[in-house]
């Protein structure tokens, strides 16, 4: 049997992820992890996941300190590159499964 890279619905749940984000570029928002999962209908420990582990070379994640200091974890994340667009996502992707095969 092999060894699956991705979840059953990771690509779906990166289309979704990267929409979000570049509506939110276009409109100059940042988006906390949760705002995203709200936004997506996926549950945050998904997007959280789909963005650490898919995501992190197209995506900055700030992770302000203040916040931590006082005991909430909190993640915003943006864009790198607004003219990121799927395409490129999808062949990195396939790039990053071929490697681990």
């Amino acid at each position: 049997m092999k060894k699956r890279l991705f979840y059953k619905n990771t690509v779906r749940n990166i289309v979704k992820i990267l929409k979000v984000l570049k509506r939110a570029e276009k409109e100059g928002e940042l988006l906390t992890i949760s705002k995203i999962a709200k936004m997506t209908g996926l549950h945050k420990w998904t997007v959280s996941r789909t963005i650490d582990l898919h995501m992190s070379n197209f995506v900055d994640v700030l992770v302000p300190e203040h916040f931590e200091d006082i005991g909430m974890q909190l993640k915003v994340v943006k864009l790198k590159d607004p003219e990121i667009n799927l395409k490129t996502i999808l062949r990195y992707l396939a790039y990053k499964k071929r490697l681990r095969l």
